[in-house]
């Protein structure tokens, strides 16, 4: 598969599963404190399902080719890709105040970073 392709298949996906997260975060009405501090199993239940887009967003964000990535050179895919990995191989011990910046922050920047991307694309 060309590159270019891929990459807009990766960022329209990316794309969706930031909706899905906003979604959910509004479904759940979470916030930094439930977020973080709710162990109760509703609690539970809206951070399993707000940590599964998180989890594809940094998984896919990998797969970005470095024509993506090095138009946003500001962008901290670094650090994204440790995330994915501590997520990945560590999930329930996965800092939720770290996990909440990372949503509220860091897939909002990479959400915006894309859609621009995309934008100039067209």
């Amino acid at each position: 598969m060309k590159r270019h392709k891929r990459d807009a298949e990766l960022i329209n996906v990316i794309l969706s599963d930031c909706e899905t997260l906003t979604k959910r975060i509004d479904h759940f009405g979470s916030t930094e404190s439930s977020f973080v501090c709710d162990r109760s199993e509703e609690g539970e239940l809206a951070y399993d399902a707000i940590m599964s887009p998180v989890y594809r967003i940094a998984e896919d964000a990998l797969h970005l080719s470095d024509e993506v990535q090095s138009a946003f050179p500001e962008y901290p895919w670094n650090d994204i890709r440790g995330f994915r990995n501590f997520v990945a191989h560590g999930y329930r011990e996965v800092d939720r105040s770290l996990a909440w910046k990372v949503i509220v922050d860091d897939i909002p920047e990479l959400e915006k970073a894309l859609r621009i991307f995309k934008e100039r694309q067209s």
